[in-house]
């Protein structure tokens, strides 16, 4: 693996790869040109043209992925392939995106994560999540502005008890979080991926908050959220 990539350069860019997993495949093309100037970027810090970037890149983001999914420090070198194989080509076509996220779906069921026993904050709400780890490494890599949610959260319950509706502004923070990272002012990803994201930033809040598991709130709020992906327009 080459080392003139840094840290920084190497997280934001596996962010960028988790949001192109979420993107469904006929927005491909605006995902495409939207996230032009992030590519420009990040190939930009790591000294390289983009040609050169990403083909270089696309190895260290996927051993990092699998590793995280497998919860190892040596991960299966076979299925680090075999994801690069569908990473480096998946903002080509539909077709090559849909491999590429059907791998990741792969990936994430792996059971160093997908368990309930090995899942990341199992002990402060993970464990009432409804999909195997598909977000969990990417809320870490992306930093996430917990600040932001707390205030539209305290915002949200400042409200009279039935104007209240804690899963919109939950969604709504999740949304606000790929529009920063892509540097854009859209966000290109599916309800079902939405929805389940929101759930899981909201868990890592809590995770690295100092307050106890509101546990019956976070059922009930699971619930809703999930009708609330079911009901969605297709």
């Amino acid at each position: 693996m080459t080392t003139n990539i840094s840290a920084e350069t190497l997280k934001r860019t596996i962010a960028y790869f988790y949001m192109l997993s979420f993107c469904p495949p006929t927005h491909l093309k605006d995902f495409n040109s939207a996230s032009g100037e992030l590519r420009k970027r990040l190939a930009k810090e790591a000294g390289m043209a983009q040609s050169k970037f990403f083909p270089e890149v696309v190895p260290q983001v996927c051993w990092r992925m699998v590793a995280f999914s497998q919860n190892s420090r040596e991960p299966d070198k076979k299925l680090v392939d075999q994801l690069g194989k569908t990473a480096k080509d998946a903002s080509k076509s539909q077709k090559a995106l849909a491999a590429f996220q059907e791998k990741m779906l792969e990936i994430a069921a792996l059971p160093g994560r997908a368990k309930d026993d090995n899942r990341l904050h199992r002990k402060k709400g993970c464990r009432f999540c409804e999909t195997p780890c598909r977000y969990g490494y990417f809320s870490l890599v992306s930093d996430p502005h917990f600040n932001l949610l707390q205030r539209i959260l305290e915002a949200e319950t400042s409200k009279a008890k039935d104007e209240q509706n804690p899963i919109s502004p939950v969604w709504a923070f999740a949304i606000s979080h790929l529009m920063r990272l892509l540097g854009t002012d859209q966000g290109f990803i599916s309800a079902e991926h939405l929805g389940n994201l929101a759930f899981c930033l909201l868990m890592l809040s809590i995770a690295k908050s100092r307050y106890p598991l509101p546990e019956q709130q976070i059922t009930a709020f699971q619930a809703a959220n999930q009708r609330l992906i079911q009901n969605w327009p297709a």
